[in-house]
């Protein structure tokens, strides 16, 4: 017996023995992997809570103590099969849909990868681990979650039933921990190299611009290696709810959206905006726009400071209408075309990405048309077909 488990008690296999256990200190002491987590805990207290999950759940767990307890942490705070693909420099994003229904994608380009989870417990306990030890919540009531992991630069999102109709879904998006430099994005292929002048002189200036593109196209890549390219003592306050940009520069202020679930007093966009006003800065950097917080970018790109900012947009044509639908529910006090003349105004040029592959870029003039529309101007299109 002391060389081995017997298989007549059909004690758990080890692999299974660490996802029941997993399973279970996740189900009773989720904030302590937070916290632990977050290092405000130290690793020895669920350490032994492991330990003592593991005798409650089989009497086989003695045999398997010298691994148990660092196999065990190692799942609870690693990445398991996707590790090696979070450790890719090329990698942008993971994508499940199952235990064994994995794709990535390399500069826009997506591909099925062979990863496999031992059972669809094992790959579920995974999943709801990803947004525990973020310190998010994810359950029957809140099944959708999306959290940060701040060490890797990864933004993951959760899904779980009833939202989720069969098995859980993850999504990892990927940001480098050092932003590319615009030679190093030209030298990819994402745009030609007789481009760099002007994208230099750009950003030297104080034009407002919006990068727009469909999901994991390079808009947050190319806004990082813009704000890289800018003036040193450029003051920029980045103001983002999930953490993206990652600013190399030392002026740089990076401040929180909280939103009213997280505790504590929220912190919306708009608050961070005003109080910015006070705050002698150069720019404001928004992030992602997928709600409402694009009247408030609008607003900002008023005030005569520059404005930086992403969003999903079918085309670069569209991307001001589209930042315009967005705003409309929160712009009570505001009409339609004064919205459309603070856009025209605010907004000097707009960066369309295809596939991690920049399509066009345009100006906006600032006055619209008798009619109420943009008066847009096409300065550059990429003249490769498509792929």
């Amino acid at each position: 017996m002391r060389e081995g488990p017997s298989f007549e008690f059909d004690a758990p296999s080890l692999v299974d023995l660490i996802a029941q256990v997993c399973s279970k200190v996740l189900a009773t002491e989720p904030a302590l992997v937070a916290d632990v987590a977050a290092a405000r805990v130290e690793r020895t207290v669920l350490e032994n809570l492991i330990q003592r999950t593991a005798d409650q759940e089989s009497i086989k767990a003695g045999y398997y103590a010298a691994d148990l307890r660092q196999q065990a942490m190692d799942f609870l705070f690693g990445y398991g099969p996707l590790q090696d693909y979070v450790d890719d420099l090329e990698v942008t994003d993971i994508d499940g849909t199952g235990p064994d229904e994995f794709t990535i994608k390399r500069r826009g380009i997506r591909q099925p990868i062979k990863v496999r989870f031992g059972s669809e417990k094992t790959y579920d306990t995974f999943c709801r681990l990803l947004i525990i030890r973020q310190g998010g919540q994810i359950n029957e009531n809140d099944s959708h979650c999306r959290v940060t992991d701040e060490r890797y630069r990864l933004r993951i999102n959760v899904t779980v039933p009833p939202r989720s109709a069969t098995v859980p879904t993850v999504c990892i998006r990927k940001h480098r921990a050092s932003a590319l430099t615009l030679r190093e994005l030209a030298d990819q292929g994402m745009f030609p190299e007789s481009l760099i002048p002007q994208f230099t002189t750009i950003c030297a200036s104080d034009q407002s611009f919006l990068i727009c593109g469909k999901g994991a196209s390079g808009k947050t890549t190319l806004l990082r290696a813009m704000i890289k390219a800018m003036p040193l003592l450029e003051r920029i306050m980045v103001a983002e709810s999930d953490s993206e940009i990652f600013p190399e520069k030392p002026y740089c202020l990076v401040q929180r959206i909280r939103k009213a679930h997280e505790g504590g007093r929220p912190v919306t966009l708009r608050d961070l905006v005003a109080d910015g006003l006070t705050m002698s800065l150069d720019t404001y950097c928004i992030g992602e726009i997928v709600g409402d917080e694009a009247l408030e970018f609008i607003r900002a790109a008023y005030s005569g400071h520059r404005c930086l900012a992403t969003t999903h947009a079918e085309s670069g044509q569209d991307a001001l209408d589209r930042l315009l639908s967005l705003a409309r529910p929160a712009a009570q006090g505001d009409s339609e075309i004064s919205l459309r003349s603070m856009l025209a105004k605010g907004v000097d040029l707009i960066f369309y990405l295809r596939n991690f592959k920049l399509s066009e870029v345009i100006h906006v003039q600032p006055n619209l048309t008798p009619e109420g529309n943009y008066v847009m101007e096409s300065i550059w299109q990429d003249s490769a077909p498509a792929t």
